[in-house]
């Protein structure tokens, strides 16, 4: 055999065994780092707006009000998977059917969070030089003078009770930690719950609410959280209605598109039927077409009241949701705490495993310029023959 075909059948075998690896690279599991990756590190926009970012997770956090983007760092600002979480209503309301969840026809007073100035401030905590936690805070202070143009939409209509609210406090926090962190529920009486939050790729959020204009000893108080999966940002293509949200529920895991509207005038939240076994309940971000779970919301079902006085005690907490027509609506309810203030931690985060796979571009690079030089050499010998 002449040199020149050994050479080209050479570099056949090399086009075609890279060819192989490149689609391996594109089709195969996604991976992603084990245990704990770098630092998280943390930037300002000039809106306003702070970003955190791990190995695995980016998060973007509004600069206006408590709200969160998030998605998978390998994923270019979320072009395949991109979810967010927003804060968006406090009410008062007296459970007249007893289930300890909110229900729309049990509300006495609601103001959408939107109508409030916000503060959001954040920072960094470092053991030994290396960065181990990034932190914010929304912080709650006076009535808005112009309303918020923009401003995610609560599930009651029009501006409510929002001079009746506007003394009370509110701070939303977010952690997110470079290894797995360790939390509890505890009161004077000792510890109730236990739970871990992961390391790189959930964000820890505490919400605190005192100062609450309570009408009576029997009302409660509710926060409305906004969910939405549709808000991939790919072009390559279609990415609407690709995700839906679904329950992990004691008896069902209901499944959601929140572009249906399942509100009624007189209330038609479902309650969440909490899991045995586990202190932490949780909603799925969920790939339609594969079935697979890429991010999540959840939150501890017990909450701690501080009285007055000092004293500590451990209440539980209950939600409903419904799908909206712009989200699903998922009411965090607690009760009464007797002009205390109530602690309370929820969180979101992606699933390392869900990450989407994504093809590699320095593979296509590759294969293209062997196969380059590949062409090269049978036009080399295609010109020989004549």
């Amino acid at each position: 055999m002449k040199t020149i075909q050994k050479t080209m059948i050479g570099l056949f075998l090399v086009v075609a065994l890279l060819g192989t690896t490149a689609l391996a690279s594109a089709q195969g599991p996604a991976t992603m780092p084990h245990g704990p990756g770098g630092p998280p590190e943390q930037t300002k926009g000039s809106d306003g707006t702070i970003s955190i970012n791990t190995d695995i997770i980016s998060i973007m956090a509004n600069g206006e009000m408590p709200m969160f983007h998030f998605w998978y760092a390998v994923d270019d600002d979320g072009a395949h998977a991109k979810f967010s979480t927003s804060f968006v209503m406090i009410a008062e309301f007296e459970d007249l059917n007893e289930d300890g969840g909110f229900q729309t026809d049990e509300v006495l007073y609601f103001a959408p969070l939107s109508a409030y100035e916000w503060t959001l401030t954040h920072g960094v905590v470092e053991e030994n030089g290396v960065i181990t936690e990034a932190w914010l805070k929304y912080t709650k202070s006076g009535v808005r003078s112009t309303p918020m143009s923009d401003a995610v939409p609560a599930a009651l209509n029009g501006t409510g009770g929002v001079m009746r609210f506007e003394d009370t406090t509110i701070q939303i926090w977010g952690h997110i930690y470079l290894e797995d962190y360790q939390g509890e529920v505890r009161d004077d009486h000792g510890s109730h719950a236990n739970y871990t939050v992961a390391g790189g790729s959930e964000l820890k959020i505490d919400i605190a609410i005192g100062n609450f204009p309570f009408s009576s000893e029997d009302s409660m108080v509710t926060i409305q959280t906004l969910q939405r999966e549709h808000i991939a940002t790919g072009e390559s293509e279609p990415q609407i209605n690709r995700h839906r949200i679904q329950t992990r529920e004691q008896f069902r895991n209901t499944t959601i598109d929140s572009n249906n509207n399942w509100t009624t005038t007189g209330g038609n939240e479902s309650r969440f039927e909490s899991m045995n076994g586990t202190h932490i309940q949780k909603i799925d971000f969920v790939d339609y077409d594969t079935s697979l779970a890429q991010g999540f919301f959840s939150w501890v079902d017990e909450a701690v009241i501080t009285l007055p006085g000092g004293a500590t005690e451990t209440v539980p907490v209950n939600a409903t949701y419904v799908p909206t027509g712009v989200g699903t609506a998922v009411y965090l309810s607690y009760p009464y705490f007797d002009n205390g203030s109530i602690l309370h931690d929820p969180s979101i985060g992606l699933y390392p495993e869900g990450a989407p796979i994504l093809s590699q571009p320095i593979d296509i690079i590759i294969v293209a310029g062997i196969g380059a030089v590949a062409l090269v050499a049978v036009l080399i010998v295609l010109v020989r023959k004549k």
